[in-house]
């Protein structure tokens, strides 16, 4: 009864293929993070990520409140039900944290992670994910203001002015000096020792 095996074995491939397929990350997620040290206060103790799967790579965007708005960079991987990214939170002090974990049977990301900024504070604990929303178009970044460590240019074109600049005086010596150097056949050395 069979009529075409070849096509049957086509459909059986593409249905086992999709039993072991990776779950779509693909979404806004919302982390939080519990910080095992509680030394100091903790800017991804709760942020907001758009994540966007390219095969087993990971991108986004990262964005929380805590302690002024910020903004950040998501990048990573997830392969077997394990997911590995690293967050760079674009702010002063600048602050990176690697986070490793797994996702588990109710679609919630658990793991560990390790941080530290640019002075030198540093954390570790443990954090969970959990998806907002699938669709990434409602991510929404920090409101945009000025980092304090960039310098700010003020004023106009108009306030820019060429200054006639005098050119620079040109130094040269009234007489050149000639270094003489003199060979005999009793000079022990092949060049001249200064």
């Amino acid at each position: 009864m069979i009529r075409n095996p070849i096509l049957i074995l086509a459909a059986l491939a593409v249905i086992s293929g999709m039993v072991g397929a990776e779950p779509d990350l693909t979404g806004i997620w919302a982390f939080r993070c519990e910080d095992d040290l509680l030394s100091q206060p903790f800017p991804l103790a709760e942020f907001t990520a758009a994540i966007l799967p390219m095969g087993p790579s990971l991108s986004g965007a990262c964005t929380g409140e805590s302690p002024d708005p910020w903004n950040g960079m998501v990048t990573g991987g997830f392969e077997g039900g394990r997911i590995d990214l690293m967050v760079l939170v674009i702010q002063h002090p600048l602050v990176v944290a690697r986070m490793t974990g797994t996702l588990n049977d109710s679609g919630e990301i658990d793991g560990t992670f390790v941080s530290s900024d640019e002075e030198g504070s540093g954390w570790r604990g443990i954090f969970s994910a959990t998806l907002t929303s699938p669709n990434t178009t409602l991510y929404e970044p920090a409101a945009f203001e000025p980092l304090t460590f960039v310098p700010a240019v003020s004023g106009g074109i108009s306030d820019l002015q060429e200054a006639a600049a005098e050119p620079p005086l040109a130094v040269t010596p009234k007489k050149r000096e000639v270094l003489e150097i003199g060979y005999t056949r009793d000079t022990i050395y092949s060049r001249p020792v200064i």
